[in-house]
């Protein structure tokens, strides 16, 4: 008989939908509904000296932390709120030399913003990244065209790396926060980095859209400019930061659990669910024939 082929069959088709719209999805999706990033790196931040304004030239050894968790997931999976923390503490006694917190809105499916007159520009790279070029609005980066420069190995990883060097403005990325002062900027001036010097380099792993490495900073320094003559004011910091040594390793293990993981709920598993499903109504087709001719 047919009958407990074409049953295992439903049962397998079934357990398909089930994954693809139930279970699935958490591993799946970009951004799961509950979902934490967090991504720690080494560098410099020195600020400018409170009293003579100048940026000493010696670099204070600093630790940065950049986290993303969900505070809001009630509209999932249309979208979910984020907050996206960015902090620079000294690496010897903890102090906070910067730091600066944004909302965003965003697809879960994508990491793209989900709303607004940015929609579509994204926060974190998508799943599937393709060898072109983005746009990010993320934190502190205010709408910067990530140019595709490539492939590269990264521990082992194939990634692709983005980059963008030149102006942006960090006006609103001064703010402050409870455990940083900030900079007050008064009307009619802004802040950037000297000589439009800022750098951004980025290595995405491509099938899972997870950050294996990065590279940012001003080491010409951020400054207060005069918005209508371009007149340089006030220093602000120089910093740098990048992912590297235990750090970079302790990140390219976990992208690659991250990818063994998506690869499961997005390939293999829905892979051998239908490879099943399909087996088990051929089984079936071959057993009524082979009854038919005997």
């Amino acid at each position: 008989m047919r009958r407990p082929y074409i049953v295992a069959a439903v049962v397998l088709a079934v357990l398909t939908v089930g994954w693809r719209f139930g279970l699935g999805p958490r591993w799946t999706m970009r951004f799961p509904h509950d979902g934490v990033f967090s991504a720690k790196y080494v560098g410099t931040q020195t600020n400018a000296d409170s009293v003579t304004g100048v940026i000493p030239r010696t670099d204070a050894l600093s630790s940065y932390d950049r986290s993303l968790r969900v505070i809001d997931a009630a509209e999932w999976p249309r979208s979910v709120m984020l907050i996206d923390k960015y902090t620079v503490r000294d690496i010897q006694n903890g102090t906070v030399l910067y730091e600066y917190a944004t909302k965003e809105r965003i697809d879960p499916r994508t990491g793209a913003l989900a709303d607004g007159p940015n929609k579509g520009e994204i926060v974190l790279f998508p799943r599937n990244v393709q060898k072109r070029d983005y746009t990010m609005r993320s934190n502190y980066l205010t709408g910067v065209r990530l140019k595709y420069s490539g492939e590269s190995d990264v521990g082992g990883l194939n990634t692709y790396k983005f980059t963008y060097r030149g102006p942006l403005d960090l006006t609103e990325a001064f703010a402050g926060s409870p455990e940083f002062p900030g900079v007050v900027v008064p009307a009619g001036q802004d802040v950037h980095c000297a000589d439009d010097q800022f750098y951004y380099r980025i290595w995405i792993e491509p099938l899972t859209g997870e950050q294996a490495k990065v590279e940012e900073g001003c080491l010409s320094g951020d400054y207060i400019y005069d918005t209508a003559s371009g007149k340089q004011i006030a220093a602000i910091d120089r910093w740098n930061g990048e992912t590297s040594g235990a750090g970079l390793a302790a990140r390219v293990t976990q992208v690659y659990d991250a990818r063994r993981m998506y690869s499961w709920a997005a390939i293999y598993i829905p892979g051998l669910l239908i490879a099943g499903c399909l087996g088990c109504l051929a089984a079936g087709f071959l057993r009524r024939n082979a009854i038919a001719l005997a």
